[in-house]
């Protein structure tokens, strides 16, 4: 719902809670006795409540109880039989439904144009409004001869009736019951171009949109420098790495392409890369995955293909390449300090004598 359109719908409930409040004044007049009776909201109230009071005390109502002087409740009484007797109790019936329901509809009204939300929401109290205000306009100017019994209360309850439905008529006119346009994330409310005041805090949400890209662009910049930052450390890491590792291939002590002195699931295996006919030896880094592959058995081909560890050996540059294919990590070391550490799928090349052992484990062998 617009903003104009909250506002007639909010104006209209004010407007039908005065017209209730209106009727505690003065409503009608009628002859009693020797002179006139004025009723009003307030006193009918009060003596309502009041015999209510009384009924629910002593459980009863006395003949000679005053409703209002100089009526008691056996006047009153009596009034109600003579008139059913004669034939008039439709006219009593119709008298009541006549006044009950604008004053039900007026309230139901009110309570649902503080709550309406939207186009669907609206129509009923609408519909609640056109139905009193034609009612009480029937009364007041098509039955004559009631006129001259009504009294302010009654003509304030039909005007603020008749304003309130001005005011919803209004904003089913003006669209303001319809959803917001949906440009109005982008460019303001009712679209690009609208400078109308009939937009939810135009500027305000402009100013905000102004500042959100303010702080996205610099969010965006800042992540783009620690990016960069990142992207250059890692460089240089890399760098530092590969001078390391050519180093370690220039120096160092030549290895024989032998793979032995192992320990763990390696005690007693031993591979001679330079005199046999293949350069390269796959490894199992587990117990299962070292027996599949000395064995050769296809049972143990899955527990080969995440838990191995492959060996090449380059005699021209007497240098080892390893390549992981482990779950678990497996370590290079080199006069007792570990050099590199291998996840599934690094690989790394060394020249001097090195011991490769399983993360966690005694697992080890050497190289060289």
């Amino acid at each position: 719902m617009r903003k104009h359109g909250r506002l007639m719908k909010n104006m209209a409930g004010l407007l039908l809670l005065l017209a209730l409040l209106s009727l505690l004044l003065p409503f009608c007049k009628f002859n009693a006795g020797d002179g006139n009776m004025t009723l009003s909201g307030i006193e009918v109230i009060k003596t309502g409540g009041k015999a209510g009071y009384t009924y629910f005390k002593e459980g009863r109502l006395s003949e000679n109880y005053v409703i209002k002087a100089p009526y008691t409740w056996g006047d009153i009484r009596d009034s109600v039989s003579y008139i059913n007797h004669a034939g008039g109790a439709n006219i009593l019936v119709f008298c009541a439904v006549a006044i009950a329901v604008p004053l039900v509809l007026c309230f139901l009204s009110m309570f649902m144009l503080f709550m309406a939300e939207g186009k669907k929401t609206m129509f009923m109290p609408t519909l609640f409004t056109l139905v009193v205000v034609a009612e009480m306009l029937l009364i007041v100017f098509g039955i004559t001869p009631l006129r001259p019994f009504l009294k302010i209360g009654v003509y304030l309850f039909t005007i603020l009736n008749v304003i309130a439905l001005l005011f919803i008529i209004a904003g089913w006119i003006t669209g303001g019951y319809r959803h917001p346009d949906n440009r109005q994330s982008r460019y303001g409310y009712g679209g690009k171009g609208d400078t109308s005041k009939d937009g939810d805090d135009g500027n305000n949400n402009r100013s905000h949109r102004r500042k959100r890209r303010k702080t996205r662009r610099k969010t965006k910049k800042k992540k783009k420098t620690q990016k960069d930052k990142s992207s250059d450390g890692d460089n240089k890491k890399e760098n530092n790495e590969d001078s390391e590792n050519k180093e370690k291939k220039v120096s160092g002590e030549p290895v024989t392409g032998v793979i032995s002195n192992g320990s763990g699931i390696y005690h007693g295996l031993s591979w001679n890369l330079k005199d046999g006919k293949d350069a390269s030896v796959t490894i199992g880094t587990t117990f299962d995955a070292v027996e599949a592959l000395e064995s050769g058995s296809l049972r143990g081909i899955d527990s080969i293909a995440e838990n191995n560890c492959r060996i090449v050996f380059d005699a021209a540059a007497k240098q080892y390449n390893i390549e992981s294919h482990s779950k678990q990590a497996v370590l290079i070391l080199q006069d007792g300090k570990v050099v590199k550490w291998l996840k599934n799928g690094d690989s790394y090349a060394v020249t001097s004598k090195a011991v490769l052992q399983v993360d966690g484990r005694r697992d080890a062998v050497k190289l060289g």
